[in-house]
């Protein structure tokens, strides 16, 4: 396969080069492409107004990746209308050193870069793996070459990414298909201390082992030690609405209209 890989902790960051050495090693061919520093929780952000620069950097194979002055949609961005060579097959973005599960996606730089790739019809894969002081490298590489090799027998739809979240511990080597989890963790904010003329500085404290979990949600299964896949897409409608409000309000808006012209 022709894959690009990108993530938003760098080209540096230990979870993109295993995947790269591990791709490579299977014989993909990989153009990595990632932010020149780290660029978490950027979610889909894009830089305006200023170039980006791609820096050369030789890769463990003796090939080209680029490190990009941008956050993670722009690495995936520049990465597939210009850095990799087409027609490319699938985009990765990972491995992350922290899960993305449920609400948490929305913000992810990781699941960003992907639902970029997908926003465009390419077939993309986010992969994350859950923090901890002791990562099993070698099992999250087993994973990323099986998850390119299931990849087309999954039939995804063009405009859908898959999020790929894989436990520190294991416990059912059986990889499960769920919805991502609707309720975002609880927050609140300490304040820190305050200046003059009135500003004031908080810090926010997150409290994920209290969010709450639907059953057989990626983030209940996840916590059940569970590989987890969720199917996303970059922009949703909520059809139910939508119907509802065509059918109840299409006369308002035609009229709005109408008087809207007569008054010009």
């Amino acid at each position: 396969m022709n894959i690009l890989l990108t993530n938003d902790d760098g080209l540096a960051a230990d979870g993109l080069q295993v995947a790269y050495k591990a791709l490579v090693a299977q014989g993909h061919q990989v153009t990595a492409c990632a932010p020149d520093r780290e660029r978490s929780a950027h979610s889909q952000s894009v830089t305006i107004g200023q170039p980006l620069g791609a820096q050369a950097t030789t890769m463990p194979d003796g090939a080209i990746g680029y490190a990009i002055s941008g956050t993670p949609a722009d690495c995936s961005r520049l990465g597939f209308t210009t850095l990799a060579p087409p027609p490319l097959d699938l985009v990765i973005s990972g491995v992350n050193n922290d899960s993305n599960l449920g609400y948490d996606a929305n913000y992810s730089g990781t699941v960003a870069a992907a639902l970029e790739a997908a926003g465009q019809g390419l077939s993309a894969l986010a992969v994350s793996v859950e923090r901890s002081d002791h990562y099993d490298w070698a099992t999250v590489a087993e994973i990323v070459v099986e998850a390119v090799q299931r990849f087309p027998g999954w039939e995804i739809p063009k405009g859908v990414m898959v999020n790929l979240n894989i436990p520190a511990i294991i416990s059912d080597p059986r990889w499960v298909w769920t919805a991502i989890n609707p309720t975002p963790a609880p927050d609140s904010y300490l304040k820190l201390q305050a200046y003059e003329k009135g500003c004031s500085q908080y810090t926010r404290l997150r409290q994920e082992e209290n969010c709450p979990a639907t059953d057989d949600s990626d983030l209940a299964l996840f916590r059940a030690g569970r590989i987890t896949l969720s199917p996303i897409v970059p922009v949703a409608t909520y059809q139910p609405a939508l119907k509802r409000l065509r059918n109840a309000h299409q006369d308002d808006n035609t009229s709005g209209t109408l008087r809207s012209q007569k008054s010009l």
